[in-house]
């Protein structure tokens, strides 16, 4: 029916609003399995499922927001793969559920290895959006995405790599495995401090240029 859906126009923004809406769906969802009782034990392990899943859901949405104030134009193949990205997404929240951290906050090997892959598949979904978007003479971005395109690959790839590094952790260490996932945060202060940003992003749809 259309060749791109521009920025500013309906069928850009309704692309923008129904992948918030699948973000806000998620974290919703998290809640639905927070204690409603006691803080037990079991409770307490659901808490900390949740914060963490909260967190990366998080990084993910700031990561999407990022880069779609470049994207300025949506053909079918990026709105298919934008499609992939949520569902992993919207998956997210049930390998939350099964990631409940038993005895003394030790975790089991399986849910580990599930959360970490269902992650690592969404932050590679992600880096699929952004060099798809951005690769030379696609028309999806704008021009300030080209110096960009490097800095935003970097931080998009440091959440996908630090999960599947630590699949293979998770069969020998399950209960540490999760705090390793901490290295998502330093890394994204080693990216910015070595790999800064330069150009501010430019704003979409009908601001650019004024």
């Amino acid at each position: 029916m259309w060749p791109l859906a521009r920025a500013g126009f309906l069928e850009y923004d309704r692309v923008l609003f129904f992948s918030d809406a699948v973000f806000a769906i998620a974290i919703t969802l998290l809640a639905f399995d927070l204690p409603k009782d006691k803080l037990n034990q079991d409770a307490r392990a659901r808490l900390i499922a949740f914060g963490l899943s909260f967190a990366v859901i998080g990084l993910f949405w700031l990561g999407h927001h990022a880069i779609f104030r470049y994207i300025v134009a949506l053909d079918r193949r990026l709105i298919t793969i934008n499609l992939i990205f949520l569902g992993f997404i919207a998956l997210l929240p049930y390998p939350t559920r099964l990631l409940n951290f038993h005895h003394a906050g030790q975790a089991r090997v399986g849910p580990v290895v599930f959360y970490a892959a269902c992650s690592a598949a969404a932050g590679l979904a992600e880096a699929a959006i952004w060099l798809y978007a951005t690769r030379p003479g696609s028309g999806l971005a704008h021009p300030s995405a080209a110096p960009a395109r490097l800095h935003f690959a970097l931080r998009i790839a440091r959440a996908p790599a630090v999960f599947l590094i630590s699949i293979p952790l998770a069969f020998f260490k399950p209960a540490i495995t999760p705090y390793t996932w901490i290295l998502i945060v330093v890394i994204g202060v080693v990216i910015n401090r070595f790999s800064p940003l330069r150009d501010p992003p430019q704003p979409v749809g009908d601001q650019i240029g004024g």
